[in-house]
Protein backbone atom coordinates (compact mmCIF):
# COMPACT_ATOMS: atom_id res chain seq x y z
CA UNK A 1 0.00 0.00 0.00
CA UNK A 2 1.32 3.46 -0.57
CA UNK A 3 1.85 5.85 1.98
CA UNK A 4 0.52 9.70 1.14
CA UNK A 5 4.10 10.73 0.48
CA UNK A 6 4.49 8.66 -2.32
CA UNK A 7 1.22 8.68 -3.58
CA UNK A 8 2.10 12.59 -3.70
CA UNK A 9 4.95 11.80 -5.47
CA UNK A 10 3.53 9.46 -7.99
CA UNK A 11 1.36 12.54 -9.04
CA UNK A 12 3.78 14.64 -9.46
CA UNK A 13 5.90 11.84 -11.24
CA UNK A 14 4.92 12.64 -15.19
CA UNK A 15 5.54 16.49 -14.22
CA UNK A 16 8.41 16.46 -12.10
CA UNK A 17 11.59 17.19 -14.16
CA UNK A 18 9.48 20.05 -16.10
CA UNK A 19 8.81 21.36 -12.32
CA UNK A 20 12.34 21.51 -11.60
CA UNK A 21 13.09 23.00 -15.26
CA UNK A 22 11.20 25.80 -15.21
CA UNK A 23 11.66 27.18 -11.50
CA UNK A 24 15.15 27.07 -12.54
CA UNK A 25 15.98 24.46 -9.45
CA UNK A 26 17.71 21.88 -12.09
CA UNK A 27 19.55 24.87 -13.56
CA UNK A 28 20.93 25.71 -10.28
CA UNK A 29 21.64 22.22 -9.17
CA UNK A 30 24.34 21.85 -12.20
CA UNK A 31 25.89 25.19 -11.73
CA UNK A 32 26.80 23.99 -8.10
CA UNK A 33 28.19 20.42 -9.36
CA UNK A 34 29.74 21.97 -12.44
CA UNK A 35 31.99 23.93 -9.81
CA UNK A 36 32.92 20.90 -7.74
CA UNK A 37 35.94 18.65 -8.94
CA UNK A 38 35.30 14.66 -8.74
CA UNK A 39 38.71 12.97 -9.04
CA UNK A 40 36.97 9.77 -10.75
CA UNK A 41 38.54 6.96 -12.93
CA UNK A 42 37.49 7.12 -16.15
CA UNK A 43 35.46 4.19 -16.04
CA UNK A 44 33.89 4.89 -12.31
CA UNK A 45 31.07 3.17 -10.84
CA UNK A 46 28.50 5.94 -9.80
CA UNK A 47 25.20 5.22 -7.60
CA UNK A 48 22.49 8.01 -7.90
CA UNK A 49 20.26 6.17 -4.53
CA UNK A 50 16.61 7.71 -4.16
CA UNK A 51 17.18 9.31 -8.16
CA UNK A 52 13.61 10.70 -8.61
CA UNK A 53 13.88 11.94 -12.59
CA UNK A 54 17.11 11.46 -12.38
CA UNK A 55 18.63 14.90 -12.12
CA UNK A 56 22.00 14.24 -10.97
CA UNK A 57 21.66 10.91 -13.02
CA UNK A 58 21.64 12.31 -16.53
CA UNK A 59 24.24 15.21 -15.07
CA UNK A 60 26.70 12.44 -14.29
CA UNK A 61 26.09 10.72 -17.51
CA UNK A 62 26.45 13.56 -19.56
CA UNK A 63 29.81 15.30 -17.58
CA UNK A 64 31.14 11.26 -16.97
CA UNK A 65 30.28 9.33 -20.27
CA UNK A 66 32.67 6.38 -19.76
CA UNK A 67 30.69 5.92 -15.89
CA UNK A 68 28.95 2.93 -15.01
CA UNK A 69 25.81 4.86 -13.70
CA UNK A 70 23.45 3.04 -11.80
CA UNK A 71 20.66 4.77 -10.32
CA UNK A 72 17.62 3.58 -8.44
CA UNK A 73 14.04 5.08 -6.81
CA UNK A 74 11.97 3.24 -4.68
CA UNK A 75 8.49 4.58 -6.92
CA UNK A 76 8.31 3.16 -10.59
CA UNK A 77 6.66 5.90 -11.70
CA UNK A 78 9.66 8.14 -10.96
CA UNK A 79 11.85 5.40 -12.80
CA UNK A 80 9.67 5.29 -16.19
CA UNK A 81 9.23 8.96 -16.10
CA UNK A 82 13.14 9.11 -15.85
CA UNK A 83 13.29 6.54 -18.49
CA UNK A 84 11.40 8.74 -20.65
CA UNK A 85 13.51 11.80 -20.21
CA UNK A 86 16.79 9.72 -20.80
CA UNK A 87 15.52 8.64 -23.93
CA UNK A 88 14.53 12.65 -25.13
CA UNK A 89 17.85 13.09 -24.39
CA UNK A 90 19.92 10.34 -25.84
CA UNK A 91 21.59 8.99 -23.34
CA UNK A 92 19.10 5.52 -22.30
CA UNK A 93 21.98 3.47 -22.31
CA UNK A 94 23.94 5.32 -19.73
CA UNK A 95 22.39 4.67 -16.90
CA UNK A 96 21.15 1.43 -15.01
CA UNK A 97 17.69 1.90 -13.86
CA UNK A 98 16.81 -0.16 -10.93
CA UNK A 99 13.77 -0.14 -7.99
CA UNK A 100 15.45 -0.04 -5.03
CA UNK A 101 14.89 0.72 -0.86
CA UNK A 102 17.66 3.18 0.42
CA UNK A 103 17.10 0.78 3.21
CA UNK A 104 18.10 -1.96 1.66
CA UNK A 105 20.46 -0.54 -0.40
CA UNK A 106 22.41 -3.93 -1.51
CA UNK A 107 18.69 -5.77 -3.33
CA UNK A 108 17.93 -4.05 -6.52
CA UNK A 109 15.32 -5.08 -8.91
CA UNK A 110 16.67 -3.81 -12.82
CA UNK A 111 14.06 -1.59 -14.25
CA UNK A 112 11.94 -2.68 -16.72
CA UNK A 113 12.91 -6.82 -16.42
CA UNK A 114 12.52 -7.18 -12.43
CA UNK A 115 15.99 -8.95 -12.37
CA UNK A 116 17.18 -8.88 -9.26
CA UNK A 117 20.40 -7.76 -8.89
CA UNK A 118 22.65 -7.83 -5.19
CA UNK A 119 25.22 -5.05 -5.30
CA UNK A 120 28.32 -6.46 -3.53
CA UNK A 121 29.92 -4.43 -0.68
CA UNK A 122 32.60 -2.29 -1.90
CA UNK A 123 31.68 -1.49 -5.25
CA UNK A 124 31.17 1.90 -6.21
CA UNK A 125 33.42 5.03 -6.66
CA UNK A 126 30.87 7.21 -5.67
CA UNK A 127 27.09 7.32 -3.93
CA UNK A 128 24.77 10.49 -4.65
CA UNK A 129 21.81 10.78 -2.93
CA UNK A 130 20.08 14.57 -3.40
CA UNK A 131 16.72 15.03 -1.23
CA UNK A 132 15.73 11.84 -0.19
CA UNK A 133 18.22 10.65 3.11
CA UNK A 134 15.53 12.83 4.50
CA UNK A 135 12.72 10.16 4.06
CA UNK A 136 14.11 7.28 5.95
CA UNK A 137 15.75 6.72 9.37
CA UNK A 138 19.62 8.21 8.39
CA UNK A 139 21.20 6.60 11.55
CA UNK A 140 20.32 3.43 9.96
CA UNK A 141 20.27 3.82 6.19
CA UNK A 142 23.77 5.63 5.87
CA UNK A 143 25.88 2.84 7.11
CA UNK A 144 24.20 0.16 4.75
CA UNK A 145 25.09 2.65 1.52
CA UNK A 146 28.15 4.03 2.99
CA UNK A 147 29.15 -0.15 2.80
CA UNK A 148 28.14 -0.27 -0.78
CA UNK A 149 31.40 2.52 -1.35
CA UNK A 150 34.75 1.71 -2.46
CA UNK A 151 37.51 2.37 0.90
CA UNK A 152 38.19 6.10 0.14
CA UNK A 153 35.14 6.40 -2.27
CA UNK A 154 32.88 9.72 -2.38
CA UNK A 155 30.04 10.30 -0.34
CA UNK A 156 28.09 13.28 -1.49
CA UNK A 157 24.51 14.35 -0.36
CA UNK A 158 22.51 16.79 -1.47
CA UNK A 159 20.04 17.65 1.65
CA UNK A 160 17.34 19.89 2.38
CA UNK A 161 18.37 22.61 4.57
CA UNK A 162 16.78 22.96 8.10
CA UNK A 163 15.25 26.60 7.31
CA UNK A 164 11.93 27.96 6.54
CA UNK A 165 11.93 26.70 2.52
CA UNK A 166 13.00 23.68 3.78
CA UNK A 167 10.32 23.63 6.11
CA UNK A 168 7.80 24.02 3.90
CA UNK A 169 9.10 21.10 1.96
CA UNK A 170 8.92 19.17 4.96
CA UNK A 171 5.09 19.71 5.61
CA UNK A 172 4.20 19.55 2.03
CA UNK A 173 6.16 16.03 1.34
CA UNK A 174 5.42 14.98 5.31
CA UNK A 175 9.31 14.78 6.45
CA UNK A 176 12.01 16.52 8.59
CA UNK A 177 14.85 18.15 7.69
CA UNK A 178 17.90 17.15 9.44
CA UNK A 179 20.08 19.15 11.55
CA UNK A 180 23.67 19.47 9.90
CA UNK A 181 25.38 18.85 12.74
CA UNK A 182 22.88 15.76 13.08
CA UNK A 183 24.04 14.78 9.56
CA UNK A 184 27.92 15.17 10.07
CA UNK A 185 27.90 13.28 13.42
CA UNK A 186 26.36 10.29 11.61
CA UNK A 187 28.52 10.34 8.93
CA UNK A 188 31.38 10.21 11.24
CA UNK A 189 29.47 7.21 12.84
CA UNK A 190 29.15 5.55 9.25
CA UNK A 191 32.80 5.46 8.45
CA UNK A 192 32.97 8.62 6.67
CA UNK A 193 35.96 10.95 7.12
CA UNK A 194 36.51 14.47 5.57
CA UNK A 195 33.49 15.56 6.20
CA UNK A 196 33.19 19.08 4.54
CA UNK A 197 30.10 21.24 4.04
CA UNK A 198 29.03 22.51 1.03
CA UNK A 199 27.21 25.68 0.62
CA UNK A 200 25.03 26.76 -2.73
CA UNK A 201 25.84 30.14 -3.99
CA UNK A 202 23.22 32.95 -5.10
CA UNK A 203 24.50 31.59 -8.38
CA UNK A 204 22.37 28.72 -8.22
CA UNK A 205 19.48 30.09 -7.24
CA UNK A 206 17.06 28.81 -6.43
CA UNK A 207 18.27 25.56 -5.07
CA UNK A 208 20.24 27.59 -2.99
CA UNK A 209 17.17 28.44 -0.62
CA UNK A 210 16.25 24.87 0.06
CA UNK A 211 19.78 22.77 -0.35
CA UNK A 212 22.72 22.40 1.17
CA UNK A 213 25.31 19.68 0.42
CA UNK A 214 27.94 17.31 2.66
CA UNK A 215 30.75 16.03 1.08
CA UNK A 216 32.82 13.23 2.44
CA UNK A 217 35.57 9.91 1.58
CA UNK A 218 35.05 6.22 2.80
CA UNK A 219 37.70 5.69 5.38
CA UNK A 220 40.54 3.49 3.95
CA UNK A 221 41.31 0.02 4.77
CA UNK A 222 44.10 -0.50 6.90
CA UNK A 223 46.57 -2.57 5.63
Amino acid sequence: MLTGERLRYRRIAKAYDGILTLTGFKRGIERFLDRLEFNFPPRARLLDAGCGTGLISRYLARRFPLAEIVATDIDPAMLAAMRRQLEREGIANSVILAAGDLQDPHHLRRYGTNELIVVPRDYFDAVFISGALEHVPFRETLPRLVKLLKPGGTFFNIGVRRNPAGAVLGMVYHFRPYRLAELRSAFADAGLTGIRTLRLSVEEFPANLSRIAIIAKKLETRK
